[in-house]
């Protein structure tokens, strides 16, 4: 990390008082309060006896399905908060890497009689040499982070607006089309969630400029699933310009990247069909770092309905069931086959040991102690 980021996170908390997660993700810039008081509020329904699981939404949609779908709902909920601590962390490694990258390339750019020459320094070591790697892999990580903060949010609303959509798969889109086609004149509980359609939507356009929800995605697809995009990029002069040993300028270099304007199409497609408009014309930094405000933005907005919807539903709990499609074919006993590189070779004895409070707490609400886990044969 840069000096200035390792001094702020090396600074020493008060020695009268406990430190809390809100200070590690204030220090890194990650400031949710909407979505930790919606976090708090839901895993505050969780019941850690019969009926089990979130308790008001009993008989529905089953015991089993109803432990289930209410952990992997604080699941989603609290992967979204670390997504985003994942992307900051990238981001302070991202600009120290640039750094970097810039002061190797400060005097690449050379005058000449015919005008400057791009002379780029011999690498002195491998470490040298990688640093556009050490660029991309936090860029890639930064973007990874943010899409997966979305899908995570597509899990959440799945579960606080009863969506009849697997919550264990959630995808942002897929959350979008079923809350778009509701007929919010059907019922109460049909109106509450094309509420909640066109207050998503006006989040969406509130938090960043058109399309920035599917470039995000499609970058992340991009990045996870194919070939990776051609980079381009471009060596920018840095003010102001100093003068070298014969009065002549001598002048300093910075590097900046463009991303992709199309990130779900190749490479072929976007130089086939707008071959001067491939990418963003703007510098790749601050797109991340917008993509990243963005994010939270919509986050912190959503969060507060919602929360709203979710007090709703607790106070009518009849108007909006929990679906049984939400996890449709109940506990899976299916499993990879892996045991590992070298199996037994490292036991871990479940037997011993601590939980966190929050982790107990899960264990207990799903009847997973030694005591309630037997009631599972059960369970419907």
């Amino acid at each position: 990390m840069r000096p200035e980021d390792l001094a702020r996170l090396n600074k020493l908390y008060p020695e009268d008082a406990e430190p809390t997660d809100a200070d590690a993700r204030t220090a890194i810039g990650v400031k949710l309060p909407n979505w930790i008081a919606l976090q708090h509020e839901i895993f505050a329904d969780f019941t850690e006896h019969p009926p089990y699981g979130i308790g008001w939404w009993a008989p529905d949609p089953g015991t089993s399905r109803r432990i289930l779908i209410s952990d992997q709902l604080y699941c989603c909920l609290d992967s979204v908060v670390n997504n985003m601590i994942d992307a900051s962390l990238h981001w302070l490694e991202y600009l120290d890497a640039r750094d970097r990258d810039n002061v190797r390339l400060a005097h690449a750019v050379k005058m000449t009689p015919a005008g400057p020459v791009f002379d780029p320094p011999r690498p002195s070591n491998a470490f040298d040499q990688l640093c556009p790697d050490f660029i991309r892999i936090h860029q890639a990580g930064m973007i990874r982070s943010l899409a997966s903060a979305l899908d995570c949010l597509a899990g959440v609303i799945i579960g606080v607006a009863a969506l009849p959509l697997s919550i264990l798969k959630a995808d942002f889109g897929r959350v979008r089309t079923a809350l778009g086609k509701i007929n919010g004149a059907a019922n109460t509980g049909a109106s509450m969630k094309a509420r909640l359609s066109s207050q998503l939507e006006a989040a969406l356009t509130a938090a960043g400029p058109d399309g920035w929800l599917d470039w995000t995605l499609d970058f992340r697809n991009m990045l996870v699933h194919r070939g990776r995009r051609i980079e381009l990029g471009q060596l920018l002069p840095v003010e102001p310009v100093l003068l070298g040993p014969n009065g002549r300028p001598a002048p300093r270099a910075r590097r900046a990247s463009h991303l992709p304007r199309d990130p779900g199409r190749s490479d072929i497609e976007v130089f086939l069909d707008t071959p001067s408009n491939t990418v963003l014309h703007e510098d790749g930094q601050r797109t991340l770092e917008a993509a990243t405000g963005s994010t939270a933005n919509l986050l912190e907005t959503i969060a507060v309905h919602l929360r709203d919807l979710w007090q709703w539903r607790r106070n009518h709990p009849g108007e909006l069931r929990q679906p049984a499609e939400q996890w449709r074919n109940g506990p899976s006993t299916q499993s990879t086959g892996f045991s590992g590189y070298a199996p037994g070779s490292l036991t871990l004895d479940p037997s011993v040991g601590t939980l966190h409070p929050i982790t107990a707490r899960r264990i207990h609400a799903a009847a997973l102690d030694d005591s309630a886990r037997p009631q599972w044969a059960k369970f419907d």
